[in-house]
């Protein structure tokens, strides 16, 4: 085993010094394998630098080398002494076999020379017969050329009969240049003039073919070649081609407008039968009048509805290829190179064909149209992509066929066409999508609520809901709409890599046009809220969350996912982030604002005519609380669950240390520091003086704006909603006569409200000054002003 590892070595070793040109790091002296081994040095540094163990070791693996190189040595040996042996046999085969060989090369040299002797003899004695057959081929061959032109006017006309043009064209031009060269014999004139009009008649013969409509585009071409090897002017065949070819090209665009129409008369179809169920017998009558009318492929093109990726493979294989067939013969024909035989009017003919295609094209354009815009949006636009992408490259490649030209701007314009549309109707499904949000959630709120024994729960939990169901849908809707609108931005269509169309669709069409303008309504349909009295103040209130978590959050994710997916890097022109959510904070407020108002007005009624129908003059000692102050607490309970199921609570005012107490102070109290009593509280009935008190008050008390935008908070928000309605209550009061009864009244309800409202108000001084007056008005407005002991207010309101 080690024997056989050691030959494997070895033999890696050799290899890989033959591979390397035997140069290797190991090429020292002390290396016993290299060629520059020294034995001695060799040994002294191995006696140096080793052992005894190990040198006796390393003698034993040198004897087991040497003797495994001396076995390898002999059966190298062995092996090759039968390939000497065999060698050797095979050099004295040849020996023998060259013997033979030799004397049959030289019979065949003798063979050789005897028949080359034969073969001079034979040429010698037959060359004056050879030159005489030569000369009668040359009689045989020209008298057979005379027979085909005494022949070629009936040839030409057989062809004729035969519609064999392309052979009688070739028969003429074959022997053309004979004819003229010797039509000055008198034989070859009269064959001359007998050509000529068999030609003329085959002139005339395609021209008539020339003219046939149903020809194809490629029979044009080889009419119009055939009359051009035989002479006609490029001029007029250039006019003759371009007219023949524009009957059949409109032929196609007439084929394929009908197409396109028949895709608009289905299109309204099905939004008639939308709009109208089953009446759908007046667009069926109509798609069957025209095909009475017409019959064959005409009637069918008309009744059949294709798809718009057939509709655009119908296109190319009719119109588009017939046109590129006669663009590529036209400049075969008539647009040669001098080098080619070209005249100096290619560039005439050049410009004829340019007017020729550019009009063309411009019909193939609008046809194409007309298709697109029959196209139903189903929010699905990959196959109208993919179709858009096949016309726009069809059409550049004919850019590329015809120089100095530039199709694909026409093509690339149909496109954007295309997908404004597309924008427009994303943009109006998005506002009627927002619509029925809106109206689901204004049903919702209107349905009757069953509230179990956790309703502040329930509330909440209701108003969340909707908050985040509106919300969630407003922007898959946009996410759909963005990610549907992308079919056009894929890198594989050819349209969606120039930056003409990016910079126009992505930035324009999409970003601004769909997703900015869709946020702009948003706003603008928020702030038709405001000036409408008969909505919903919950559904007030709920949009004025929704606008604000548009601001937060919203807008900035969904602007962000649009400038990802459209890969919209430079953001220069387009509309800041700032502009939308400062707008959508705006009709927030503005909502919210309109929500204070509301409510305020509905509790401030209440207020009101619960002042204006009682009589206070007449009214009986107080017993207990009005009615309608209960009621206007649990209004006010009710705005504070579902305010509080949308907003957060909100910074408010520490109370001063009495207000423990269910004694409130007024605004003098306040001033004159904590613990101080009410205005009311601090003096007898006795030594009330109304007069001052009221201009005491008016003087030192601070101004409060009732109308104040309110905050985006719980707090804020009541607040707004107390302050409208204690300033009506107060206002009505003013305009009231009271009885001392009737003050008293007041004052018993006064303390009520002020007892229960502090909790929703922001700032416990705002509630005791706005009630201070209301009885301070009372008392200026009573005939007979005397207040109540305060204990008795307290104890009549803790029975309430």
């Amino acid at each position: 085993m080690a024997t056989s590892e050691a030959k494997n070595e070895r033999r890696r070793r050799t290899e890989l010094l033959q591979f390397y040109g035997g140069v290797s790091k190991e090429d020292t002296p002390y290396n016993i394998n290299s060629k520059h081994f020294n034995h001695d040095m060799y040994v002294q540094k191995t006696i140096k630098e080793s052992s005894l163990k190990q040198l006796l070791e390393h003698e034993a693996q040198m004897v087991s080398e040497i003797q495994t190189l001396d076995s390898d040595c002999q059966t190298l040996v062995y092996d090759h002494y039968d390939k000497f042996i065999a060698a050797a046999d095979i050099v004295r085969k040849m020996k023998e076999g060259s013997v033979k060989m030799e004397a049959q090369i030289t019979r065949l040299q003798e063979n050789m020379g005897r028949i080359t002797a034969s073969s001079t003899s034979i040429t010698s004695a037959l060359q004056e017969r050879r030159g005489h057959l030569s000369r009668l081929l040359g009689v045989h061959g020209t008298l057979r050329k005379l027979e085909f032109l005494f022949h070629l006017p009936q040839k030409i006309d057989e062809c004729i009969a035969d519609k064999n043009f392309t052979e009688g064209v070739r028969s003429y031009v074959e022997t053309a240049e004979v004819l003229h060269r010797y039509r000055h014999m008198p034989s070859f004139n009269a064959i001359h003039d007998d050509c000529e009009a068999a030609v003329g008649r085959l002139n005339l013969a395609l021209k008539e073919q020339l003219a046939l409509k149903e020809g194809s585009a490629r029979h044009l071409t080889e009419c119009v070649d055939l009359l051009l090897q035989l002479g006609e002017p490029a001029e007029g065949l250039c006019d003759d081609f371009l007219a023949h070819a524009r009957t059949k090209l409109e032929d196609d665009l007439s084929n394929l407008t009908k197409l396109a129409e028949a895709a608009v008369i289905l299109e309204e179809d099905e939004a008639l039968s939308q709009g109208a169920g089953e009446e759908t017998t007046g667009p069926d009558h109509t798609k069957e009048q025209p095909s009475q009318e017409e019959t064959g492929e005409e009637a069918k093109l008309e009744c059949t509805t294709v798809d718009i990726l057939e509709f655009v493979d119908i296109c190319h294989e009719t119109f588009v290829g017939n046109l590129w067939l006669v663009i590529s013969s036209y400049k075969e024909m008539f647009l040669r190179s001098p080098e080619e035989g070209g005249s100096r009017s290619s560039s005439v003919a050049l410009e004829k064909l340019r007017v020729f295609v550019a009009g063309l094209v411009e019909q193939y354009v609008a046809v194409v149209g007309v298709r697109v815009t029959a196209e139903p949006d189903t929010a699905h636009y990959a196959p109208l992509t993919t179709a858009l992408d096949k016309f726009h490259r069809r059409l550049h490649a004919i850019t590329q066929l015809l120089p100095n030209t530039n199709f694909g701007d026409a093509a690339l314009s149909l496109v954007i066409e295309a997908g404004l549309a597309r924008c427009q109707s994303s943009l109006s499904a998005l506002k009627v999508e927002l619509a029925f949000s809106l109206g689901d959630v204004r049903h919702a709120l209107a349905a009757p609520r069953h509230l179990t024994q956790d309703g502040t729960e329930s509330t909440h939990r209701q108003l969340n809901e909707h908050l985040t169901r509106l919300v969630a849908a407003t922007a898959a809707s946009i996410k759909e709409r963005v990610t549907a609108l992308q079919a056009f931005t894929q890198p594989k269509h050819t349209f969606a890599v120039r930056a003409e169309f990016r910079r126009r669709f992505c930035r324009e069409l999409v970003r601004e046009g769909v997703v900015v303008a869709f946020f702009l309504h948003i706003t603008d349909t928020m702030l038709q809220f405001c000036h409408k009295k008969d909505k919903d103040p919950v559904l007030l209130l709920l949009l004025s969350r929704m606008c604000l978590d548009l601001h937060t959050s919203t807008v900035h994710y969904l602007l962000s996912h649009c400038d990802e997916q459209l890969q919209l890097e430079d953001k220069t022109g387009l509309t800041q982030l700032h502009t939308i959510t400062d707008g959508m904070r705006e009709a927030g407020q503005k909502l919210l604002n309109h929500y204070v108002h509301t409510q305020g007005a509905s509790i401030s009624q209440m207020l009101r005519r619960s002042v204006e129908l009682k009589d206070w003059l007449g009214c009986g000692e107080p017993r207990s609380v009005r009615r309608v102050m209960r009621t206007v607490l649990d209004e006010i309970c009710t705005m504070d669950t579902q305010v509080g199921a949308l907003y957060e609570e909100g910074n408010r005012r520490d109370r001063s240390s009495d207000s423990s107490r269910r004694t409130f102070h007024s605004v003098g109290a306040s001033r004159g520091g904590a613990g101080g009593r009410s205005a009311w509280s601090s003096y007898t009935p006795s030594q009330l003086d109304n007069s001052l008190v009221a201009n005491l008050n008016k003087l030192w008390s601070e101004r409060i704006e009732i109308f104040a935008p309110v905050e985006f908070t719980r707090v804020s928000i009541l607040t707004g909603i107390v302050k409208i309605s204690l300033k009506t209550l107060l206002e009505s009061v003013r305009l009231r006569t009271f009885s001392r009864f009737g003050l008293q009244q007041v004052q018993v309800d006064a303390h009520y409200l002020r007892t229960y409202l502090w909790s929703y108000v922001a700032d416990e001084h705002v509630l005791n000054v706005l009630l201070d007056e209301v009885v301070t008005s009372a008392s200026v407005r009573c005939c007979d002003p005397e207040l109540m002991e305060q204990r008795v207010v307290e104890f009549i309101c803790d029975q309430s």
